[in-house]
């Protein structure tokens, strides 16, 4: 079996098309930690992710250090195949850093998927669906830039529209009664706090938007807040509680999962820690008899890619995914061949490994 000979890290800050911002932080540019694997057979697999340190406690130069430090001993000299060990080495030299683990979990997927020339579904179990309905996620703009941008997406052919609030609960009120006004009844329009209320106010805006029927809410409350959330679940007014930024690891999912706070739940790769660990977070979903959707933290091609290969191959992943808004927001990719939306839904790539053509000149 092909063994890992080298892993390389690299960190590009790539500029935003317009500033990004949601209750926890706000952008103009985002930084991307890249990380190729290198077997002994040359087969070169690649991984990315770009944590927010708002969001994560990780940034990709913090993941540049732990890749180079810590997670590159536990790749080295193992088979590619052997993606479960990877992963539990991972864990026994550095506890945490899951978006580190991430982008060298994704590397090694892409170069076992090369090295058995199938695509990374293949390994993660096969499909389970065709293609995957996207949504779009809105950062904080004034009111009508966000209005316009909305009908600009839902055009396009995005699903939901994914709206984000926290700052002010007749400001996010307004909105939401807005585009549902715009919309109709056939749009669904989904809330993110980001952690940005407490749970009373959580529970005032829900009271002001209930008529408004929105899909879902993601996140309301502080993340460590499970009993908060979970009283906002029990006053919901019927709508789905989602949690996001609550299930940043195996353990965090298994615990919010068992706290019963949540309807929803929003398994991001590069934040539980890549493909092996989001594979084991919607298993558990799946048997606790949830759904989920998978979110984006703005990565690019190769992130992307994973994500997809992801929703397809989980029956538990069948909610709308933003998992495409890197992409849209960035000025620049990672890969020659970005994966485009058709008629409304995004097929996965079938080529060996993640089915993306990096860039090269990244690493010279």
């Amino acid at each position: 079996m092909s063994k890992i000979v080298d892993v390389k890290v690299k960190v590009l800050e790539i500029p935003l098309k317009t500033p990004w911002q949601t209750f926890l932080y706000a952008t103009a540019t985002r930084a991307h930690c890249v990380v190729r694997v290198v077997t002994e057979d040359g087969i070169f697999g690649y991984g990315e992710a770009s944590p927010a340190a708002a969001f994560m406690g990780e940034t990709a130069y913090t993941m540049e250090t732990v890749i180079n430090m810590y997670l590159k001993q536990a790749a080295v000299g193992q088979s590619v195949l052997e993606i479960s060990r990877i992963n539990d080495l991972m864990d026994q030299v550095i506890a945490g850093n899951t978006s580190a683990k991430a982008a060298v979990d994704i590397a090694v997927h892409d170069a076992a998927g090369k090295t058995l020339k199938v695509p990374v579904y293949v390994l993660l179990g096969g499909k389970s669906r065709q293609h995957v309905e996207l949504a779009w996620s809105m950062g904080f703009k004034d009111f009508d830039a966000s209005l316009e941008e909305a009908k600009e997406y839902i055009r396009m052919g995005f699903k939901v529209m994914k709206v984000k609030v926290g700052k002010n609960i007749e400001e996010d009120a307004k909105l939401v009664g807005k585009l549902r006004e715009i919309f109709g009844p056939d749009v669904p329009i989904r809330m993110d706090a980001n952690q940005g209320y407490t749970p009373g106010d959580a529970i005032g805006l829900l009271n002001r938007v209930a008529r408004f029927s929105p899909e879902s809410f993601e996140q309301p409350v502080r993340k460590w807040n499970l009993e908060g959330m979970r009283h906002v679940r029990d006053h919901s007014c019927g709508i789905p509680i989602m949690a996001d930024e609550s299930i940043s690891s195996l353990h965090e999912a298994h615990n919010t999962i068992q706290a019963g706070c949540a309807d929803y739940y929003n398994i991001k790769v590069g934040k539980v820690g890549g493909l092996y660990r989001a594979c084991q977070v919607a298993a558990m979903v799946e048997a606790a008899g949830y759904q989920a959707a998978a979110g984006s933290n703005l990565e690019l091609g190769i992130g992307e890619a994973a994500s997809i290969h992801f929703i397809v191959s989980q029956p538990a992943v069948c909610l709308p995914s933003d998992a495409l808004c890197g992409t849209g927001l960035h000025t620049a990719n990672l890969v020659k061949n970005p994966m485009t939306m058709q008629g409304g839904v995004l097929n996965c790539p079938e080529l060996p490994g993640l089915g993306v053509e990096v860039d090269e000149g990244i690493f010279k």
